[in-house]
């Protein structure tokens, strides 16, 4: 019979495809490909870490900037709040109904951290709340652009608060947040 094949044996089909992915060719491609994908995870992670990168290699920056343009991402100080304690505060009534409230804040990281937010609640002696407010870090007074590594930043408000006689205020409290 003419034109009639015969079916080729399961050991020829296995060695044809074994020479296909052993080929130069397919091996060329192959390596290409994992080449790309790891410039393309290491883009990505380098990206996601973009703060994290710049406060550590600060000379990167400008780099980092230009990486994010296309992306719509920005630059920023890193945001670690584990990393920041209150070292101390005070809140001392001076004239009438004008307050100092002083701060003391420390940075524990080996890097410069961006200023948190503050929230300031006041209290009466059951702890109820009779009063809270939010300091933004550009509503602070000489507020620095960064938390030094490793470093205490002191800041002092001064507040004038309007408390009704019928609630006397007994204690207050502190927190830091990023927003």
């Amino acid at each position: 019979e003419l034109g009639a094949e015969e079916p080729v044996p399961g050991f020829v089909r296995q060695a044809r495809r074994q020479a296909f992915w052993q080929s130069m060719g397919v091996r060329a491609i192959l390596t290409v490909l994992v080449l790309v994908l790891a410039a393309l995870l290491a883009a990505q992670w380098v990206i996601h870490d973009r703060d994290r990168l710049a406060a550590w290699q600060p000379h990167w920056q400008p780099l980092l900037q230009r990486a994010c343009e296309p992306l719509g991402c920005k630059v920023a100080p890193v945001r670690r709040i584990d990393a920041i304690v209150i070292d101390s505060t005070s809140l001392v009534r001076r004239l009438g109904n004008f307050y100092a409230f002083d701060l003391v804040l420390k940075n524990t990281a080996p890097i410069a951290l961006a200023v948190p937010a503050l929230e300031l609640t006041l209290t009466d002696v059951g702890e109820s709340v009779i009063a809270r407010r939010v300091f933004l870090p550009q509503e602070w007074p000489d507020a620095p652009a960064l938390l030094p590594a490793q470093e205490s930043v002191s800041v002092s408000f001064r507040l004038s608060l309007a408390l009704g006689d019928d609630t006397p205020m007994a204690g207050y409290r502190a927190l830091v947040f990023y927003p």
